[in-house]
């Protein structure tokens, strides 16, 4: 008898828990949206579990008030998070991927726990935020891309010293600004690593001459 008088104890005060917990689903399922509608690896359901997960997390924190540091439970918190966001960032070629993805990961355990902390207007707001960052500044990005563009172009050539400066002056012929990294000889050929700026249409056609150019032997972005 006691068991049940203490379950249906519970379930008196179950009510705000339960609605804290499906305003978590709610803003986590529009962050999740817009991840899915991207494709990215962190999707729908994963930024959902996240922001629940951290809810439940906080909830838990909160009951233990008074008998524990709930500090203590909102930095272990953070700690699992930032593992989880290190496994979405992965490097491809010369580009490290994923970051956005990390980021959006911590904010949105961030969310989930102002839901847990009864912070309903901040979280909101924060999700209002993020949304506006991830749909509303990917056309700025675009344009910063199109503008300006770093790139390190890693050029092979024959053994021949002089078709370094030819390379070299190539590359000033499209305009962009260039800063030698490394150079040597590696298995008889000659080796530029070589930081590239300016736009992306002179990028493109820059990779078009080396594509053509007879000195060069390969090379890769």
């Amino acid at each position: 008898m006691n068991i049940v008088a203490e379950i249906l104890k519970e379930l008196e005060t179950i009510e705000e828990p339960v609605v804290k917990l499906c305003m978590s689903l709610f803003l986590g399922a529009l962050i999740g949206a817009e991840r899915e509608y991207k494709s990215k690896v962190a999707g729908f359901r994963t930024i959902i579990l996240i922001t629940l997960g951290s809810t439940l997390f906080t909830l838990v924190a909160v009951a233990l008030m008074g008998k524990s540091d709930p500090s203590r439970i909102a930095s272990t918190i953070i700690t699992g998070i930032g593992f989880l966001g290190a496994g979405v960032i992965y490097k491809e070629g010369a580009t490290i991927r994923g970051i956005t993805t990390a980021a959006v990961i911590w904010v949105a355990a961030a969310i989930g726990m102002m839901v847990g902390f009864n912070l309903y207007a901040i979280s909101i707001i924060s999700v209002v935020v993020v949304l506006i960052i991830l749909l509303s500044f990917s056309w700025l990005q675009r344009y910063i891309d199109r503008t300006n563009r770093e790139k390190i172009y890693r050029i092979h050539l024959f053994n021949n010293i002089d078709d370094i400066q030819h390379v070299k002056q190539l590359i000033k012929s499209f305009k962009l600004s260039l800063k030698v990294i490394n150079q040597g000889k590696r298995a008889g050929q000659i080796y530029l690593v070589i930081e590239v700026d300016g736009p992306v249409k002179l990028h493109n056609s820059l990779m078009k001459a080396l594509y053509e150019s007879e000195l060069v032997d390969s090379f890769e972005v």
